[in-house]
Parts: C-alpha cells; structure tokens; sequence
C-alpha cells in the first residue's frame, strides 16, 4: 500500500497534482511523471473533495515505478484550486516546485532539461527564479475511458524566447502552469498562491513572482497543455467551462491593484495595466480622442515630472492620474514615452 500520510520529504524537484474525479486524466497524470527521465523528485497528489478511494486505488496501482516518491492529501471537502496547491506545497521541501494538474503531461525529457536549464542560467542572471518550457496546446475529447485527440497546435509563447516580458504578462496570461518550474524559495517569499482566488490564481502567482524575479523562456517543446472546450462536466478546463468567471475575477484583479496603486501614491502593477489599455484603446479608435494642445515633448515631460510630484507630495490621487494620461494621449503615447526614454538615457540610465 502507498502511505497516504503527508511526508516531509526532500528532493530536488516537489511536484504538485491537485484533481477531483477525474480518474481518465489523473491516469494519464501519473504516467507523466514516473516517466520522467529526471528521477530525484517527490510527487504529492491534493485530492481536493473527490473520492478518496479512487485516487488510492490508482496511486496503488503505480506504486512499484513510484517508489515511495509520492504521497496523497485527501480533503474531505473542496479548498479550491490554489488553496489545494498550497497545501501540498507546504507538506514537502524542495529545491524547485511544478504544479502538474490531472489534465495536463510532460514530455520525458522536461524536468531534466527544465532543471539543467534553470541551474545553469542563474550562473549568468542570478535573479531567475524560474524556467517555462515551449508547450502544444492538446484539444481533445473524454467518452468514457477514452480520450480522443482532435487536434494540437502551438501554444502562446511558442514563437518567444529569451525573458518573459512583465508588460507582456500583466495584458494576458503568458503561460500554462504545466510549462513553468520554479524555485521554492522565491514562491514562499510572495506568499505561494491566493487561496481566495477560484480562478486565475495562476496569472496573479506569475505576476507577483515575475515583479521580483525572472523567468527564462526553453525553447523547447516539453509541455502539453490539455484542452477540453466542450465538456461542462467536471472533465472541463476552468478556462473555458467558468469563461465568465475568469473576465469577472480579471476585472477584479485589475481593480485591486490600481486601487492598491492609488492608495500606495505609486505607478505599480495597476498603474502599468491602466496604461497598456489605455494605449490599446488609443490605437483602435477610429474617431479621433478631444486632447489638450501641448506645444513640444520638452513641455510635456515637464507637466508629466510636476504630476509625479504632485502624486507623491499631495492627496489628489485621481485628479493626478486623470491628468497624467491625458498628457500621454496629448502628443501621442508612443511618442511622449519615445521622449521620456531619451530623457531618461541622456542621465545615464541604462
């Protein structure tokens, strides 16, 4: 029998599966990671309100390839996605971590590569705290026991490389958390994931962990990011079952942190999204947008660095920043930052 007590246990690579009846795909799950070519690693499943018998029997089933490298959490009722990741997180300690979901595979080869890799970029650019694999996005379908491919194309980043871009992540998520391994230490240092969050906890964990750190990019295809468009049942993908509470919480997210930014009298993470959908909506408007005349970019850098003043000395948080953007849209955004960057290179900013 395989000991479902939550171990201690130390390895190079702690992987998290968390899943609820969904016996097909946690199958399929745990063939990915015994067939990993990298061996030093500890799996823990969260059960998150499903039937523990199942899970067991299925765990039992692998337990010669396991090898007394996994163990089993099993919540009597549902936490949630993110509170489930941080619960199996907390019960190991490791050097890297991966959240691998019941839905979603690996390639052999990714925690070899993904961890040769990470180790050797933070010789050059010490400040990666984590490494994304290239992924195919897998649509498919579950009759039964069976699942049948229909078809599988690249993923978002697969024509990226290098960094990850912070502007980039903050207008849409970058990345699946099947592509992504990264560091214990700087996950515990944000806080691991957002337990209050059904949806999207994900996206708000890669932004909190990309405003300290970076993430490097392996162009290679190691991942396999499974896709069930149709399925209402609880075989569906988040994403595209709960598709509505997705845009819900992002305009909740988006609302916090400008409201964080305001409070803070800071341009953080809200500040830099107002500005990107600002400077989206700019550049598909066909009417053109009523400015203020402003006679060169000298005068409009001026006003810009007075209003930056004016928000760290004064309490007029939302006149400063209605009147920061309505100099941006003045002479053009593109044009007025154009401005601000020769400003700043010509101080010997780098």
């Amino acid at each position: 029998m395989i000991d479902t007590e939550v171990l201690n246990l130390d390895a190079t690579v702690g992987i998290i599966t968390r899943t609820k009846d969904r016996p097909v795909l946690l199958k399929r799950a745990l063939e990915s990671v015994i067939h990993q070519s990298y061996e030093d690693w500890r799996l823990v499943i969260v059960n998150d309100g499903g039937d523990p018998a199942t899970v067991d029997r299925l765990v039992n089933h692998y337990a010669p390839q396991f090898r007394g490298r996994v163990s089993i959490i099993h919540n009597p009722v549902s936490l949630g996605m993110e509170a489930a990741s941080n619960k199996g997180i907390q019960s190991v300690r490791t050097r890297y971590l991966a959240i691998h979901d019941d839905d979603d595979s690996w390639a052999p080869e990714f925690l070899t590569i993904a961890v040769a890799e990470i180790e050797q970029i933070r010789q050059k650019f010490p400040q990666v705290a984590g490494v994304i694999a290239l992924a195919n996005a897998i649509y498919e379908r579950v009759e039964g026991n069976i699942v049948h491919i229909d078809r599988t194309e690249p993923y978002w980043t697969s024509a990226k490389r290098g960094f990850v871009s912070l502007s980039e992540l903050l207008a849409d998520n970058q990345f699946a958390p099947i592509q992504l391994l990264f560091r214990y230490d700087a996950a515990e240092a944000i806080g691991f994931f957002r337990a209050d969050l059904p949806v999207l906890g994900d996206w708000d964990f890669n932004i909190r962990l990309l405003s300290r750190h970076d993430i490097f990019i392996i162009p290679q295809f190691l991942a396999f990011y499974h896709h069930r468009i149709t399925d209402q049942s609880g075989y569906g993908n988040t994403i595209h079952a709960g598709k509505s509470q997705h845009e819900l919480y992002a305009k909740m997210l988006k609302n916090e942190w400008l409201r964080q930014d305001i409070q803070d009298r800071r341009f953080g993470i809200g500040m830099m999204i107002a500005l990107q959908q600002t400077m989206h909506a700019t550049a598909n408007t066909s009417q053109p947008h009523p400015q203020p005349i402003v006679s060169s970019p000298a005068v409009r850098l001026l006003r810009i660095f007075k209003l930056i003043r004016l928000w760290l000395s004064s309490g007029q948080k939302i006149a400063t920043i209605k009147k920061f953007f309505q100099i941006l849209l003045s002479g053009g955004i593109r044009n007025t930052i154009q401005h601000i960057k020769a400003w700043y290179l010509s101080r010997g900013g780098n």
